[in-house]
């Protein structure tokens, strides 16, 4: 679908499969009737992208719980499409679209039109802890401003985290992007360093505790998770397109 030769720096090192050349081809070919078509773009209902689904459960939870939207989950991880189209051929549901490329190109490739996307996510990306290797962090200002260009004025962009350093970096750029204004909730969170003293009282949430709460529209993710059996919460980062 892409128009442009340019690859982009890799974003995730999740891409071996141990599916035979054949499997693949009966994968794609499965694949044909749920690719994304510009025809479901402009079937008048709010459309929610998400860059990197996984095994795509959780987009599918979500697509089945909001039939009034359109969803469209871009994902290069062949088991992990396996895992959604098989769900898809067991139990279709009409508002969902595959978009089996990386996500960035869905923004650079004229497919998506300005200010048409109701909600972005970006869910649990790998976080790229090496500083040698942040360039590879799929939050950069490029992306950011693709992204702020297609979402429509009140448009919602999140990036959700189990790495606080992570956590913290987005809210930078986030900060920095034209266009995209941070919830309240996050700048609140940001005044805070990942160690601040926690609340003494348990129904109240200080600084980056804030960020823990999931927006009730959440499907948890197989992720989030792993995440939580080794320690660790997810932060729900969220930005509003303002213009």
């Amino acid at each position: 679908m892409s128009t442009s030769n340019h690859r982009p720096i890799p974003t995730t090192g999740r891409l071996a499969t141990r599916m035979t050349r054949a499997e693949q081809a009966e994968l794609h070919a499965g694949l044909q009737p749920w690719l994304l078509t510009p025809g479901f773009l402009q079937a008048g209902k709010p459309v929610e992208i998400e860059l990197g689904i996984g095994n795509g459960l959780a987009l599918y939870a979500r697509a089945k719980a909001n039939p009034a939207m359109n969803f469209i989950g871009s994902e290069i991880y062949l088991n992990g499409l396996r895992t959604l189209l098989t769900q898809l051929e067991n139990h279709p549901i009409p508002n969902l679209r595959i978009y089996p490329e990386d996500g960035r190109t869905l923004f650079t490739n004229g497919l998506i039109a300005p200010g048409t996307i109701a909600r972005t996510l970006i869910l649990f990306p790998d976080p790229w802890p090496k500083t040698s290797h942040h360039k590879r962090r799929i939050i950069q200002p490029e992306v950011l401003a693709s992204i702020t260009t297609a979402l429509k004025t009140g448009g919602e962009l999140w990036v959700v985290t189990d790495w606080p350093s992570y956590a913290y970096n987005t809210i930078a750029n986030l900060f920095q992007t034209k266009g995209l204004q941070l919830a309240p909730v996050n700048l609140a969170a940001a005044d805070c360093k990942p160690s601040a003293r926690l609340s003494e009282r348990e129904d109240t949430l200080v600084g980056p505790q804030l960020l823990t709460v999931a927006p009730e529209w959440w499907q948890p993710t197989k992720y989030q998770q792993k995440a939580a059996i080794a320690g660790r919460n997810p932060w729900f980062i969220n930005a509003i397109k303002t213009v």
